[in-house]
């Protein structure tokens, strides 16, 4: 057994295989509201309530969907992915901590201890008794609107306890460590500091600015410029390709999830960059299509394993 230690971060990608055709046409997400106050988000139109203090599980169908908040609103495009994965929908825009725990055998060596304490610091901005310092701790503040596990990995979430002790198969004798990342909404960190970090005297909050839903930059569907392309085949194929984007955005349920592969997939991936070959550098010497393509290559490429794009 190896008791738990209360330091340290560290950031990393959890994968479970997910299907895309013949499984899920859907996608279930939690969506949390950590204030005092009841807030409403609209869906489609329809409204969903969330009360103070407190969590619901939605599901979103693969397809084209509008989320409003606060008088303001955007179109995100919910999809399949390669590998499964979690996230939390966070209207508010409210802070989230990811605090790492280290968990350790008792022979581990101070020395090896210190060194894995070291690396998950971070300098965390602060507000204590009405100003804002820098300290050290071992934890990421995260706010926004989209929190997924992609880029935010957790062991425990929100309302899932951090055990004491975990267990391990281990030789005898041997040393061991794990690294275990614990979410916590923001009012119950600060109880969580201030029962080993912090004056209970103290007044402590995290720095917030939300963002105007307009200026959220998370996982967007590139727009591409089509106009700085001399190479006319690569023009007409990229032309192509995003009418039929279009029409993909139009599909929901199994019909979407059945032609996302063909253009977001793996196929659609390495056909897009299969389509280079239409612009030689004799046809193209300032490779105009290469560059045009890139961002919607990054988007695919880094998407592969995100739920969903915001449609701008």
């Amino acid at each position: 057994m190896m008791k738990k230690i209360k330091y340290s971060l560290i950031l990393a990608c959890s994968i479970t295989l997910c299907s895309c055709f013949n499984g899920p046409t859907s996608q279930v997400r939690l969506i949390d509201n950590p204030t005092a106050n009841e807030i409403k988000l609209v869906i489609d139109g329809k409204d969903v309530v969330i009360p103070a203090n407190s969590k619901i599980k939605y599901t979103f169908e693969y397809g084209k969907h509008n989320l409003a908040y606060n008088n303001e609103s955007f179109d995100i495009v919910v999809k399949p992915v390669k590998f499964d994965g979690t996230g939390i929908i966070n209207p508010t825009q409210s802070n989230y901590m990811l605090h790492t725990f280290i968990y350790a055998t008792d022979n581990t060596s101070d020395e090896t201890f210190d060194k894995l304490y070291e690396k998950t610091l971070n300098k965390v901005d602060v507000i204590i008794d009405g100003e804002q310092v820098q300290i050290e701790l071992p934890v990421k503040v995260v706010n926004d609107f989209f929190i997924e596990d992609e880029d935010n990995r957790w062991d425990y979430s929100i309302d899932e306890k951090i055990p004491d002790e975990i267990s391990e198969k281990l030789n005898k004798n041997q040393s061991y460590q794990a690294r275990k990342i614990k979410m916590y909404r923001e009012s119950e960190y600060l109880k969580f500091l201030k029962e080993d970090w912090l004056e209970e005297e103290d007044e402590v909050s995290f720095p917030n600015k939300p963002k105007k839903l307009s200026e959220i930059n998370q996982y967007v569907f590139p727009k591409l410029d089509l106009e700085s392309i001399t190479c006319n085949e690569g023009k007409k194929y990229l032309q192509d390709t995003l009418d039929k984007w279009q029409q993909l955005f139009t599909l929901t349920g199994s019909d979407f999830a059945s032609k996302y592969e063909e253009l977001g997939g793996y196929d659609g991936m390495h056909a897009l960059l299969d389509s280079k070959k239409l612009c030689p550098t004799d046809k193209d010497p300032e490779q105009t299509y290469s560059k045009a393509i890139s961002p919607l290559d990054q988007a695919l490429t880094k998407g592969r394993d995100i739920y969903f794009f915001i449609v701008k």
